[in-house]
């Protein structure tokens, strides 16, 4: 049962960062790549059709942590309550300052409400990935300070903050940026869609090449999570779809249907949590026990539900390759049917 329970656990996590990255990516969007009122009101009105009430998502996953994983519960709110209530007061000020956008017309007001808002939906990307970035990091037991003295993740210090963490923030803060892009190209107007497709293209690039990156820097700190790389497909299936989807956002701008980069983003974020979902099992739910610590090297490998949960991920990564194949053979054929029409 405990794997079963970490898959819900793990895939609730996913639900609201999928769900809410599209909110989040947008409003990044509204700062970063938008030039007048008129394309300011298409990226905010692109999010009401986004479900409003993601946090459930969230509330869920922090009461099934505590109902059946209390061990994680109480390691979480031992070194992340901080960041926790940060992430809770800067969702706070988005939603009051999106509320405030849509009423406020004063132009020096709004220049400041923007510039809050997107200092809030950056820095609750920030704060997430950063949550996620410690957890495939690992920590050594002891109290976990701000950063490594040394910013390395080799040193042996426990620090939220080191050049891996760091790169692995921006990974993340790209991923919730393409879904933004890949949303709101298939919302507005196609005058701003041509532009954002341009910025896809760019982010695309250096998210693939940062992708690698992090995988490079996976290797070489706890090479003991490649050991079985090959021996599974589902270790080299997921990378392999990752990086399609990256290529694919690479020539966005030449597919006649807007809603492609949507489909693009969404895949790519897919793939990206359940390759997370199979890094940290096998030693994240066995090591937070007193001050072990969340390591590699704490891991047994063997048990019978380690095994079963190989076969459930190879089988949810099979059926990610076919929905991978029969969304791009959709999306070309309704590309080719709209060129035609």
């Amino acid at each position: 049962m405990e794997v079963l329970w970490y898959i819900i656990l793990w895939l609730i996590l996913g639900l609201y960062l999928l769900f809410e990255g599209y909110e989040w990516g947008a409003r990044i969007v509204y700062f970063l790549y938008t030039s007048n009122d008129d394309e300011r009101r298409q990226v905010l009105e692109s999010t009401r059709s986004v479900w409003s009430a993601n946090e459930i998502w969230l509330l869920a996953y922090i009461g099934l942590m505590y109902l059946v994983f209390p061990g994680f519960f109480a390691w979480n709110r031992q070194y992340f309550e901080g960041i926790f209530y940060l992430f809770v007061v800067l969702y706070v000020l988005s939603v009051a300052v999106n509320n405030l956008l849509r009423i406020f017309d004063d132009r020096p007001a709004r220049k400041l409400l923007n510039l809050l808002f997107f200092g809030a939906q950056a820095g609750m990307t920030v704060l997430m990935g950063l949550y996620v970035a410690v957890l495939l990091r690992g920590w050594n037991g002891a109290s976990i300070g701000l950063w490594s003295r040394s910013f390395s993740p080799f040193s042996g210090d426990s620090g939220y903050l080191d050049w891996f963490t760091l790169l692995f923030v921006f990974l993340f803060f790209i991923l919730i940026l393409l879904q933004g892009l890949g949303w709101t190209v298939h919302k507005v107007r196609p005058a701003l869609g041509r532009k954002l497709k341009f910025k896809i293209q760019k982010w695309a690039v250096y998210g693939s090449l940062i992708f690698l990156g992090v995988i490079a820097a996976l290797y070489f700190m706890q090479a003991g999570r490649f050991k079985y790389f090959f021996a599974y497909p589902v270790w080299f299936l997921l990378p392999v779809l990752m990086l399609s989807a990256f290529g694919g956002l690479m020539a966005v701008r030449s597919y006649a249907s807007d809603n492609k980069g949507f489909l693009l983003a969404t895949n790519l974020f897919i793939y990206f949590w359940l390759g997370l979902m199979v890094l940290q099992y096998p030693y994240l739910v066995h090591s937070t026990e007193k001050n072990q610590g969340i390591s590699i090297f704490h891991t047994v490998f063997h048990s019978l539900e380690h095994y079963h949960l190989q076969w459930w991920v190879i089988a949810v990564t099979l059926i990610l390759l076919i929905y991978s194949v029969l969304v791009h053979k959709f999306s070309k054929g309704k590309s080719l049917r709209e060129a035609k029409g």
